[in-house]
């Protein structure tokens, strides 16, 4: 204790006998902000509140009943660096870097849905919105904070007055600039990249798109090709079920050993909205639909019927759906999706052709070399007899 009073007196004397020159560490510089889009997916209504903590703002649905449970997704691209819970605080919270200095938080989720150090793509699921945490007052929203980050510790201030807090901009208009303000906001964060269709060529293991050639000398004869996001990057790997040995495999693993059985035909699909695409079957000898560890449907489809998937609504959660080639229709439970449309031979895939944010349906007429969806011939004169179709985000 005395040998630290002695260096403490030394220091003292030592400032008041010698000008100090001050440290000036300079703010780092912002890069180009994102093209940040609202946390919600496409043609979402929302209200906007920035009550008493511009400019931080809470959100809602419209209806605001509807608020509880609602998907969020990431408005721009970037890597999730908190994911985590605070009861005693804002609940769940989740925060992501989107580069150059530029962070977006989000606090009181029902749900996270990210883990520290994934990577997202703009327009997939990163929680659902929720009210926990103690300081959300029991009533569901988001709180949203878009900040940069100023000091330069590779994160952003949250939940208080801080000088990282920034008017948050969705589609290039600025909200939050002052308390007491209500926004009415239309998500327009319709994904960052339309699908595009795509083969499999059992003849010779190569995988084409339109102008580009994925892989070749990959997969065998007999093998039936997927394609999916399995790791919430925003892009779709390709891949295939081999019902001989009931294993699945992307290229260099493989993602499922000893599951499903011959006569299974693949779809995968992201079943809970997580932002992962999971692989499943659809058993036509029962009816029966199969992702690993659950059934899906029960008695549903009929010999014959050819399955897909597809977000047919745009909330972010993939629903089976079947072509009946006999007589056109295709349905999705309890519903029609078309009639009448499609003919016995055509191979069907669906996708978000306009990255709208909503799955179409589309067949591949292997007779004409054709690429079909209601209305529009998307592609002429492109893939051969014998090629298997498959579609999804592929850069």
């Amino acid at each position: 204790m005395t040998m630290w009073r002695r260096r403490n007196r030394v220091g003292l004397l030592a400032v008041t006998a010698v000008p100090v020159m001050l440290l000036v560490v300079p703010t780092p510089a912002a890069g180009a902000r994102p093209n940040f889009q609202a946390p919600f997916p496409c043609g979402t209504a929302i209200r906007a509140e920035s009550f008493g903590h511009a400019p931080a703002l809470d959100i809602f649905r419209n209806p605001t009943g509807a608020t509880e449970g609602q998907l969020l997704v990431a408005p721009a691209a970037g890597v999730v660096n908190q994911s985590y819970s605070n009861p005693a605080g804002a609940g769940n919270i989740v925060q992501i870097n989107h580069g150059g200095g530029w962070f977006t938080t989000y606090l009181h989720l029902q749900t996270r849905l990210v883990q520290a150090g994934d990577r997202v793509q703009r327009g997939v699921g990163i929680g659902r919105v929720g009210h926990t945490g103690e300081t959300s007052n029991g009533v569901p929203h988001v709180h949203f904070e878009m900040a940069v980050d100023r000091n330069g510790d590779g994160r952003a201030e949250w939940g208080y007055a801080n000088n990282e807090r920034t008017p948050p901009v969705f589609n290039g208009v600025t909200y939050g600039q002052a308390n007491s303000q209500s926004f009415q906001i239309t998500s327009r964060n319709c994904g960052s990249a339309k699908d595009e269709f795509g083969v499999f060529r059992p003849s010779d293991g190569s995988w084409y798109t339109p102008g580009t050639v994925l892989t070749t000398n990959w997969g065998e004869p007999g093998d039936l090709p997927f394609a999916a996001d399995l790791n919430r990057n925003g892009i779709d790997e390709i891949g295939v079920f081999r019902p001989s040995t009931g294993n699945w495999h992307t290229v260099g693993q493989i993602v499922h050993s000893n599951w499903g059985e011959p006569g299974d035909l693949p779809v995968t699909g992201d079943w809970n909205g997580d932002g992962i695409t999971q692989i499943g079957v659809f058993r036509p000898s029962t009816g029966d639909w199969f992702t690993p560890g659950t059934v899906l449907r029960t008695n549903w489809g009929e010999p014959g019927d050819l399955p897909v998937a597809g977000d047919w609504n745009g909330d972010g959660i993939d629903e089976p759906a079947v072509f009946r080639p006999a007589t056109g229709d295709w349905f999705v439970l309890g519903r029609t999706l078309a009639t009448n449309w499609g003919e016995p031979g055509d191979l069907p895939i669906a996708g978000d052709w306009n990255g709208d944010g909503i799955d179409e349906i589309g067949v591949f007429r292997p007779t004409t070399r054709t690429w079909h969806k209601p209305g529009v011939v998307m592609q002429s004169n492109w893939g051969e007899r014998g090629d298997l179709p498959i579609a999804g985000n592929f850069n």
